[in-house]
């Protein structure tokens, strides 16, 4: 046997961590404060991709750096950003946290894609349940429970939306939520718990790779407690509450946009 440890944020991090989302936390890692750990970080670090098609920063996984970037700097990042800061947050608060490798699968093409996303795995009284912080697209705001049995579907529904986990190829599963595009699938990943620098060589590959809608779309999004705001290029669209506008916009406008919705500030 072998010891799976890895250490997360100090208190003192944590502390500053819970301010930056805006979340109280009671001192208990149960379910309650997993969900609303998940659904304060969506609702307050945005998705963005800034550093890799502006070079605005640096993209780098290591505890510190991340802490930085996110917290301190109040940027956001991409998933294996986002997971990997939120991964620290839990295992410094206390919880049974780990990281597990992913694949984009909305819609689902029929085959294994490129590895180019990270989630988030939790036990809590010997359930286990998926966490997604670092998707930019659609992502369920609390943590999906696994079924109890192999090849049952154990649908969970929130504010209207339904997400389960199906089991599919060789021991990956399947994240799926009911009304989606193609089969409802959204991404596919593995249950086996992965340390923090197995997703270094996976980050650098996207990175240097190129090509990738990282690299060509400028994308800026955040939750909202009952819809999103999200930039894309030059587009501002915001949903809330049923109400959808959207506009264009004039490339000087774009860091008094990342300033009023996002509280990105960057003067270079």
């Amino acid at each position: 046997m072998y010891e799976f440890k890895f250490d997360g944020y100090s208190a003192e991090q944590c502390e500053r961590y819970l301010k930056r989302i805006g979340a109280e936390y009671d001192g208990e890692p149960n379910l309650k404060n997993l969900d609303m750990l998940i659904s304060r970080h969506q609702k307050s670090v945005p998705f963005e991709n800034l550093a890799l098609i502006m070079n605005r920063g640096s993209i780098n996984l290591d505890p510190q750096s991340l802490y930085q970037k996110i917290v301190l700097d109040h940027r956001g990042g991409f998933c294996f950003e986002l997971n990997g800061a939120f991964l620290l947050l839990l295992k410094g608060l206390g919880y049974d946290a780990a990281g597990c490798m992913a694949r984009v699968g909305l819609p689902f093409i029929g085959e294994l894609l490129n590895p180019d996303h990270r989630g988030i795995l939790v036990r809590l009284d010997g359930k286990r349940y998926f966490c997604d912080v670092g998707m930019g697209g659609p992502k369920a705001d609390w943590a999906i429970e696994f079924a109890d049995k192999i090849d049952e579907i154990h649908k969970q529904t929130r504010h209207g939306q339904t997400y389960w986990i199906e089991d599919t190829y060789e021991g990956w599963k399947m994240l799926k939520n009911e009304g989606s595009e193609s089969d409802g699938s959204v991404i596919i990943f593995s249950p086996t718990a992965m340390l923090p620098i197995d997703f270094y060589g996976n980050c650098r590959d996207l990175v240097e790779r190129g090509g990738t809608i990282f690299h060509t779309e400028r994308m800026v999004n955040l939750c909202l407690e009952n819809g999103y705001i999200d930039v894309r290029n030059n587009t501002l669209k915001i949903s809330d509450d049923g109400r959808v506008s959207q506009r264009d916009f004039e490339e000087k406008e774009f860091w008094d946009i990342m300033e009023k919705y996002f509280g990105i500030s960057i003067s270079e």
